[in-house]
């Protein structure tokens, strides 16, 4: 059975990553998908997906006392999986994990070649949010993209909530998407201060399942992963 990774990374903090994983987890039908936390720092992944069980989510540090991300542990723990019985693994990566990931992928080991070897298939999702983290989460886009030379897909999701006041930003990352052939997609269309909002936020600190929301909530999340995550 060949194996998807998807790793989730953006070396700016507080863009989004947890949220794109939660509704990530949440549209997944079955029991095919295992998550991993792999934020050392915050472990926010393994309070929010608390619904999926133990035996579809895991929480794995890569990091060392140095706070350095340990490329034996990351390729000893990807290995580990090569029996394991899940088609997709999602890899939530923190903030600190994903800054020194460019590094961990370029330096004497051929990434593309080992993952042929172990038969791995492997998407990268970079997290892009606007205002201020813009710059930062685009210059990573670029480093990961330059890194990546073209040998594994690259999707940059777009977190709605926080380019509605910058449209001319969203307007820029479709364009440069387009250019470099990175799909470009879109999730968090929900306004964080409204009511169904408020309701579906607190819903994700708290791990529900989606049977567990309030029935105007549930709706509304259900239109969310329909629209952006093919959920049906």
């Amino acid at each position: 059975m060949k194996r998807k990774f998807h790793f989730i990374l953006q070396a700016k903090g507080g863009v989004g990553k947890s949220l794109y994983t939660y509704l990530r987890a949440v549209s997944e039908t079955g029991n095919s998908s295992l998550f991993v936390d792999v934020d050392s720092s915050t472990k926010t992944s393994s309070r929010q997906l608390l619904f999926l069980g133990q035996d579809r989510l895991e929480s794995v540090s890569l990091i060392d006392k140095r706070d350095v991300l340990v490329r034996d542990l990351f390729v000893g723990y990807l290995e580990s999986l090569i029996d394991c019985p899940f088609e997709q693994i999602y890899m939530d990566f923190g903030a600190p994990e994903s800054e020194q990931f460019p590094a961990l992928i370029s330096r004497d080991l051929d990434f593309k070649a080992w993952c042929n070897e172990l038969g791995f298939e492997v998407t990268f999702h970079i997290i892009m949010a606007a205002g201020g983290a813009y710059l930062a989460c685009a210059d990573y886009l670029r480093k990961m993209f330059e890194v990546l030379d073209g040998q594994f897909e690259i999707v940059a999701w777009e977190n709605i909530y926080t380019f509605k006041q910058y449209p001319t930003l969203s307007d820029e990352l479709a364009e440069k998407c387009l250019l470099t052939g990175i799909k470009h997609r879109q999730f968090g269309d929900f306004d964080a201060n409204s009511l169904l909002g408020i309701q579906i936020l607190d819903g994700i600190r708290n791990g529900y399942s989606l049977d567990q929301y309030r029935p105007g909530a549930r709706i509304r999340l259900t239109k969310e992963l329909r629209d952006h995550f093919g959920y049906e």
